[in-house]
């Protein structure tokens, strides 16, 4: 009879040890959950609801407020990123998949900016007020340019509803698709960032 003792990676360490913070795991996935929200609204709003009617309207306004909090909200996510250096991923992972998470990550800070940026733009050249759930919002500056000129703001707007929505769609099947295969090829990651969970307990022994 053989006594075989199979440790959880982070039980050795202490049972919080690889884990993101509680307030990284509620930004991450309250933002996650906002940005699906907003895909959804979007495609509502231009493609479901008639042009220039007061539903629309209504349906943009909060389009934008969801796109400043969002944006808001990444800078939150930023600030505790640097403030708190995320865990290590776990010990057996490939050099390139090191290197393919990164480039995942980094991707989705780039398009969790560059998303609302670009929205908040669209709204900042037109001539309606911007507002945050009902409070004045600023214009964002430096955009007169795009006021007086028709090809550069269908531009920004296909940029804003395709590309970026696309790219979004596409990290996201990576970062999804990566996170299951590690589950379940012996690295297990969802832990790390899933709200309540922790590692399982080792088991005592097989025989």
């Amino acid at each position: 009879m053989t006594n075989r003792s199979r440790v959880h990676p982070a039980a050795s360490m202490g049972i919080d040890a690889g884990r993101y913070s509680g307030l990284a795991i509620l930004l991450h996935w309250t933002i996650a959950i906002l940005i699906l929200i907003q895909i959804g609204l979007g495609w509502y709003m231009n493609e479901v609801l008639p042009d220039h009617t007061p539903a629309q309207d209504q349906a943009q306004n909060i389009h934008v407020s969801l796109g400043l909090t969002i944006l808001l909200l990444v800078a939150a996510r930023i600030g505790v990123r640097l403030a708190k250096r995320p865990p290590p991923e776990p010990a057996g992972i490939a050099g390139w998949e090191r290197g393919l998470i990164s480039f995942s990550h980094s991707l989705f800070y780039v398009l969790m900016v560059v998303l609302p940026l670009t929205g908040w733009a669209l709204v900042s050249v037109g001539k309606d007020l911007v507002t945050l759930w009902g409070l004045p919002w600023p214009h964002l500056p430096g955009l007169a340019f795009l006021a007086h000129s028709r090809p550069w703001r269908h531009a920004l707007k296909s940029v804003h509803t395709y590309w970026l929505i696309w790219l979004v769609f596409a990290n996201l099947f990576l970062h999804v698709a990566g996170a299951l295969k590690h589950q379940f090829d012996g690295h297990p990651v969802l832990w790390r960032m899933w709200p309540g969970r922790r590692p399982a307990d080792p088991p005592r022994g097989s025989y």
